[in-house]
């Protein structure tokens, strides 16, 4: 296995033990869905590092990362008081922050489509960016997790920017498991 696989595998790991050990406790499955920007900025920040010779494909996955946590409320809370954060929230720079993080998930399915270079990773990666888009802008998530999945079965067909294709299980199991807490509570 490699490090990379290790890591989306841990990740996957302790967001599960952490929701059965809530669950054991208060009979809740519930997942840590503020983390998971966190999570994202840091396995990104960790497949930058380990993978930086690739170039564009893992600054743009660091990118995401970077952009989903400023897209963050629970980031800023911890950062500013509650007056600063609600005009935070009024304003721009948050929905500004999400949106780049949308486009930089979007910029990497386009390039790993035109690097695949055949008719169905296309098709593929023009399914995901319709299914994505709706999916977030009329805020359906399990229309995005579909969306994500779609890409790992690009992948599959044809894999490049390896290991930096790993990147959509980890945001596949993200969404993931906000749908299940959600569902099962």
């Amino acid at each position: 296995m490699k490090r990379e696989d290790r890591l989306i595998f841990l990740t996957a790991l302790t967001l599960i033990v952490y929701a059965f050990s809530i669950y054991f406790s208060s009979r809740a499955f519930i997942f840590p869905i503020p983390l998971n920007e966190f999570i994202l900025l840091i396995v990104g920040f960790q497949f930058f590092w380990w993978n930086k010779e690739q170039g564009f494909p893992a600054l743009i996955i660091l990118l995401i990362g970077l952009f989903a946590l400023f897209g963050s409320q629970v980031f800023w809370s911890m950062l500013l008081s509650d007056v600063a954060m609600q005009s935070m929230v009024d304003g721009y720079l948050i929905d500004m922050c999400s949106v780049m993080s949308y486009f930089c998930i979007i910029l990497f399915a386009i390039s790993q489509s035109l690097r695949q270079k055949t008719a169905l990773s296309l098709g593929l990666s023009s399914l995901f960016a319709v299914a994505f888009l709706f999916g977030e802008i009329f805020n359906y998530p399990i229309v995005v997790l579909g969306s994500y999945a779609v890409m790992i079965i690009s992948n599959l067909h044809k894999p490049v920017f390896q290991p930096l294709h790993l990147i959509w299980i980890l945001l596949f199991i993200l969404k993931g498991s906000e749908i299940i807490s959600f569902l099962l509570n």
